[in-house]
């Protein structure tokens, strides 16, 4: 889980805390604070809600289609099981953002392994798209 969806999960919860601790002295006691009950409860539970909905539009674009996964699929074959995000961004049309997240959704879900190249770039190994030479290899089980 993310900081942003963290902080926007405690403000909700704040709010909502302080809104119905508000509510309850008000029915009970009279009190008409409205100054406290808006900053204690109204404020965070906003602020929260939006950073929700925020959150949630952000990760909805970086979430991995599967008509993305056949496009990396096919250019890791062609490229011998090795891709860069450079390698996708050039080859699909996904831009180079997308093309990282992509391969990271990839490689959370264990489909893909994680080198890193002399020079630092992140390069991923595929092993589920075997080559026919490796599959004619295979040794029985």
């Amino acid at each position: 889980m993310s900081s942003r969806r963290k902080i926007s999960w405690i403000l909700t919860l704040f709010g909502l805390f302080c809104g119905i601790l508000y509510v309850n002295l008000a029915v009970r006691g009279g009190t008409k604070d409205w100054f406290g009950f808006l900053v204690f409860a109204v404020l965070p539970l906003g602020i929260g809600l939006i950073l929700r909905t925020k959150t949630k539009k952000a990760r909805a674009w970086m979430e991995i289609t599967p008509e993305m996964e056949k496009s990396i699929l096919h250019l890791a074959a062609e490229q011998e099981n090795l891709l860069t995000a450079a390698d996708v961004a050039l080859n699909t049309a996904l831009s180079m953002e997308q093309a990282g997240e992509a391969l990271e959704a990839m490689r959370r879900k264990g489909q893909v392994h994680l080198r890193v190249a002399d020079n630092g770039a992140l390069v991923y190994e595929f092993q589920a798209v075997l080559s026919m030479e490796a599959k004619l290899n295979a040794e029985r089980v």
